[in-house]
């Protein structure tokens, strides 16, 4: 399937409009603190709580368990989850003698916590949430930097899940669709569209390029109205599917791997192939969304409702 393809979307209304990020700094909602990292301050906070609050519960009602993952990844599972062959350049590297770095996906601690078990079929699927170890760390050029919109520390609430290929495939498309519900019920507009993931793995690029049918497409990303202080931005080359009429940005990406990462960490289940699959979304990038579609008084007024 062709990259860039629609496979779902919601009628595009009326926005608010504006630069969101200026005028949050205006506003005194952000605050510079260093190059692509700020303070934000309690406006944004209470409205970010807001829409986080509403993405847990309904996580908890899909059946997810919120655990707590680590921040500083070792080496080895870096490796094993293949960031530093395909995607070396966003790495962040830590620890006391450089040999961890900061977690860049938000779901690398758990493929190397279940290194080498077996589930047994009734663990299946196993569904968890995580968005407490706090901020994901990505070394984004100067160049690419847009506000919190494109920052390099950033906070995400993350879905990971194990399970058989049809267990994986169900629960993305549940997660999914819980969260374009969720756009929805915000007044936010969206799309969906087969998109690329963070790397480029042979097996995903071939299963992207051979897919027929939407729940075939491994990595499906979820693309909201965001306004940009940038209009030159750069878009991936296969992004011809954008509206002109504003900036169109990946707020989330829902994937259903298949069994790469699986394999690689030697994660297996009893007398089936297990697959794995993960759905994250940008909270700063969400409340982005918010103001643009609403307007920072209108947002408030919410609150305060």
């Amino acid at each position: 399937m062709k990259l860039g393809t629609i496979l779902d979307m919601s009628e595009f209304g009326d926005l608010h409009g504006g630069d969101v990020v200026a005028e949050a700094l205006d506003r005194k909602w952000i605050e510079n603190f260093a190059e692509g990292q700020y303070v934000y301050r309690a406006p944004w906070v209470r409205v970010l709580r807001r829409l986080q609050s509403e993405i847990l519960d309904r996580a908890y009602a899909n059946d997810f368990e919120e655990w707590l993952f680590p921040r500083l990844i070792p080496r080895q599972a870096l490796d094993d989850f293949r960031l530093s062959q395909y995607a070396p350049e966003l790495l962040v590297p830590a620890g006391v003698n450089g040999d961890q770095v900061l977690d860049p996906v938000q779901c690398i601690s758990l493929y190397h916590l279940m290194r080498g078990r077996q589930l047994s079929l009734d663990e299946l699927p196993l569904r968890i949430v995580e968005t407490l170890g706090g901020w994901t760390w990505r070394n984004e050029y100067s160049a690419d930097l847009d506000g919190p919109i494109k920052a390099r520390e950033f906070l995400r609430v993350e879905h990971v899940f194990f399970g058989t290929r049809e267990q994986v495939r169900a629960t993305r498309g549940q997660v999914r669709q819980t969260l374009t519900d969720l756009l929805s019920g915000w007044g936010l507009s969206w799309q969906v569209v087969a998109a690329e993931g963070c790397m480029e793995i042979p097996s995903l690029v071939e299963a992207q390029d051979d897919a027929e049918t939407a729940d075939e497409v491994p990595v499906q990303d979820i693309e909201v109205p965001l306004s940009s202080n940038r209009p030159d931005r750069a878009r991936p080359g296969w992004a011809d599917h954008f509206d002109e009429r504003f900036d169109l940005r990946e707020i989330s990406g829902c994937s259903a791997e298949g069994t790469h990462q699986t394999e690689s960490f030697h994660i297996t289940a009893e007398g089936q192939e297990l697959w794995s699959g993960c759905c994250g979304i940008g909270l700063n990038r969400l409340v982005v969304a918010y103001l643009y579609q609403h307007g920072f008084d209108a947002a408030l007024k919410e609150l305060d409702a």
